[in-house]
């Protein structure tokens, strides 16, 4: 099983895959009752709208999640401006979705795993406390790749990961 990741500001066709999948990530979350997200009538976005605003902003990377070559997810990790002088990289994993045919198949472990090798530094994953399937989910990955180096931190509402990719071994 080959997966891959593909990054998508240069292909329309990858940009109006996320924009159509994006719905169905945000009903899989809605499935939860995580309350995750608000709608996006209320935001005053549409998803195309939300969609578009990654490719625009320069710090996002925008990633469609291949196996088999064929698109399974998708993937936005946002580089934080380092602080004057700090020259670390620091990532934040802001959306994350594997579709539901392409779940416990290992796609969304293999994709972390490439997005983790790919981008050295210090990373943070957040979600919803409620949303117990994320939470152990990036528990267990985060784990694994850092051979427990990493923190966990709960506020607000959400669980957040925080390790340092550049110090952990891939895990196996």
């Amino acid at each position: 099983m080959a997966i891959s990741l593909r990054e998508a500001r240069a292909s329309q066709l990858d940009r109006e895959w996320i924009e159509r999948t994006y719905g169905e990530y945000l009903a899989d979350l809605g499935a939860g009752h995580t309350g995750v997200f608000p709608s996006l009538a209320v935001t005053g976005q549409s998803a195309t709208e939300l969609v578009q605003s990654w490719f625009r902003d320069d710090r996002s990377l925008v990633f469609v999640i291949l196996r088999e070559d064929r698109p399974a997810g998708f993937a936005l990790v946002q580089r934080d401006a380092a602080a004057q002088g700090d020259r670390a990289r620091h990532y934040r994993l802001s959306e994350f979705f594997v579709r539901q045919p392409f779940r416990r198949l290992g796609v969304g472990r293999s994709a972390a795993l490439l997005l983790f090798a790919r981008f050295a530094g210090d990373w943070t994953i957040a979600e919803q406390a409620r949303n117990a399937d994320a939470v152990q989910f990036w528990r267990r990955v985060v784990s694994d790749f850092t051979h427990g180096d990493f923190r966990e931190r709960r506020d607000h509402g959400e669980v957040a990961h925080l390790f340092n990719s550049a110090r952990a071994a891939p895990a196996r």
